[in-house]
This record gives C-alpha cells, sequence and structure tokens, in this order.
C-alpha cells in the first residue's frame, strides 16, 4: 500500500492516456485479455466521461494519476453524449451490440432520483489511506454544488470491499440480482 501523500485534482486532458491505462489495469480480465471486450470497456466506461463529463485525478507525490472518479451528472445528457461511442461498440458485433443498447437505457430507471452516475478506479497498491473517500468526497462536493439530487452506480457482487466502501459511503441498494447491485445516494 502506498504511503507517500496523495492529492486530488480536476482532470486535464494530458491524463487521458494515463487514465485510460488505469481503466484498463483496473478492468476484469476479459477486457483485459480480449481486444474487442477491452474496445467495449474502454467506450462505455471511461472514454466518453473524459470526454465529457465530471472527472477527479488521484495524483501521487510526483503528479502522477494512479486513480479517478468519472461521473455523469445529467444521465439523459450522458445518453445524448455516448450515442457515437455506442455506435462504435456495437460495430464490434454481438455480444457488444446487446451490451451498448442496455446501457443506454440502465440509468433511466433512476433517472427521477438518482440522474448522476459514477466509476471509480484506483490502483491496486494506491487503495487504502482514504484515497477513495478523497476522491468521493471532492465528486460528491461538486454535485452539491451543481445541484444535482442523487448519483447512483452498479457494483458486482464478488467485489464486497467495493460494496463496503460505496455502503461506508452512504450509498443504500436501491437493486439486487445475481451478479450485483444498484446502489444509491441522495444529495
Amino acid at each position: 500500500m502506498y504511503t507517500g501523500k496523495m492529492t486530488v485534482e480536476e482532470y486535464r486532458p494530458e491524463w487521458r492516456e494515463t487514465l485510460r491505462s488505469i481503466h484498463m489495469a483496473t478492468a476484469s480480465e476479459k477486457a483485459r485479455t480480449d481486444e474487442k471486450h477491452g474496445k467495449m470497456s474502454l467506450a462505455l466506461y471511461c472514454d466518453e466521461y473524459l470526454d465529457h463529463e465530471t472527472a477527479y485525478v488521484l495524483l501521487d507525490e510526483d503528479r502522477i494519476p494512479r486513480g479517478y472518479i468519472l461521473c455523469a451528472e445529467d444521465a439523459m445528457t450522458w445518453i445524448r453524449n455516448m450515442e457515437p461511442y455506442a455506435e462504435a461498440i456495437r460495430a464490434l458485433g454481438p455480444p457488444y451490440d446487446r451490451r451498448a443498447e442496455d446501457a443506454l437505457h440502465e440509468y433511466e430507471l433512476a433517472y427521477k432520483e438518482y440522474p448522476a452516475h459514477l466509476h471509480i478506479d484506483i490502483l491496486e497498491e494506491y487503495t487504502g489511506n482514504h484515497h477513495g473517500t478523497m476522491l468521493m468526497e471532492a465528486l460528491l462536493e461538486r454535485l452539491k454544488k451543481d445541484h444535482v439530487r442523487g448519483v447512483c452506480l452498479g457494483v458486482a457482487k464478488n467485489n464486497p470491499r467495493a460494496v463496503g466502501f460505496y455502503r461506508h459511503c452512504g450509498f443504500e441498494v436501491l437493486e439486487e440480482d445475481e451478479n450485483g447491485y444498484f446502489l444509491g445516494l441522495k444529495l
């Protein structure tokens, strides 16, 4: 576990490729080993957010990005912004074409109370020492300042550490299935 001083700053475009690398380093094994799955993962969970949404970056003492939190403050705007990325995912063929369609609609159900959604990734050696909390606090402060009503996210059941982190941050289970939880936090 890294014990040096970490800081959080708003995203800068010069960090784009490093954040994409962090995304892939923390993605599922399938995303890391299957080229199409990796392309889908970057388009769906990283690139659109870096290009259009709110992002904060965890920096080490040398100002090297070691993690991030990405957030679409408004799911309907995200859906519009996501269309070219979804088109690239559809071009990968089955089963990615269906995943693109599902992604464009999964946040609509919670939109009224939880219009924002987020993704957070931190390189393993930089987890702990409240680094995730630093990112979450920066984002939640921004969302409150922007008068966002609530934020939601999905997390896999086989990731109890992440589930515990989100629960510690005040997120509550909105829905559950055999694979994971859909969590929300009212602001």
